[in-house]
């Protein structure tokens, strides 16, 4: 399991901290064009995106892929854009305005394994993405229009949106600690439950167990004709 780790520069004698979230090398770690503290990384068969100081985890994990990811590149025209290349030859397009649990366009562009991909704004309303491929073929590619354009309040909705997964995520985690602590003060309840209904030393189990022999053996003896019942006597 591949681990994403943090340092702290310039005294990086050592991580501050690192999760293990990608089941394959990382082949992409990039920073938002519009938010210097999100991070996408591309690893495995998933990708995440991250936000730098958050020590939870990330902010948004994806499914499994039934292929595996090969990079990722965030849109330089729209905050909640970003492209993910697959090694079947696929380049997902994910748009979190959208939606985040699956990719809102999803482009066949090689036979082969995706190399690279570089998106490049060639006019303020056309943006283009340049896709390789390892057989050596360079693919031109003209984004969608509702992919590239950004609303008027983009950047406003993706900050907010960001910053209550970050709360959902906190939240989640304090509920986690709650849940843990509540479940240690059941079990100790439970323990402390069958301590009190227990006999309080061995000498009160015993004298009890000798009490039970004792009542036993008499309706034994009665029964046996050898001992004359309370009603006969």
């Amino acid at each position: 399991m591949l681990q994403a780790i943090a340092f702290s520069l310039p005294a990086a004698s050592r991580p501050e901290y690192h999760f293990n979230e990608h089941s394959g090398a990382v082949c992409c770690l990039e920073r938002s064009p519009f938010f210097r503290d999100i991070l996408l990384s591309v690893g495995g068969w998933s990708f995440n995106i991250w936000r730098e100081g958050a020590k939870n985890g990330a902010l948004i994990k994806s499914c499994s892929s039934s292929v595996p990811l090969t990079g990722g590149t965030w849109s330089p025209t729209r905050p909640g854009v970003f492209f993910i290349t697959k090694l079947n030859g696929n380049v997902d397009v994910w748009d979190l305005m959208d939606r985040s649990h699956e990719p809102s366009l999803a482009q066949n562009v090689s036979s082969m394994s995706i190399t690279a991909v570089v998106p490049w704004p060639l006019t303020a309303k056309k943006l283009m993405l340049a896709v390789g491929d390892s057989g050596g073929t360079l693919h031109i590619l003209e984004v969608p229009w509702s992919l590239s354009q950004a609303s008027t309040n983009e950047v406003t909705v993706m900050e907010a949106f960001f910053d209550r997964e970050l709360k959902r995520m906190e939240f989640a985690a304090e509920r986690a600690v709650v849940r843990e602590r509540e479940r240690k003060a059941v079990l100790e309840s439970k323990s402390q439950e069958q301590e009190e209904s227990a006999p309080d030393n061995w000498e009160e189990r015993a004298k009890k167990d000798y009490q039970d022999y004792l009542a036993m053996e008499n309706a034994l003896l009665i029964d046996l004709g050898l001992r004359d019942s309370p009603k006969d006597e």
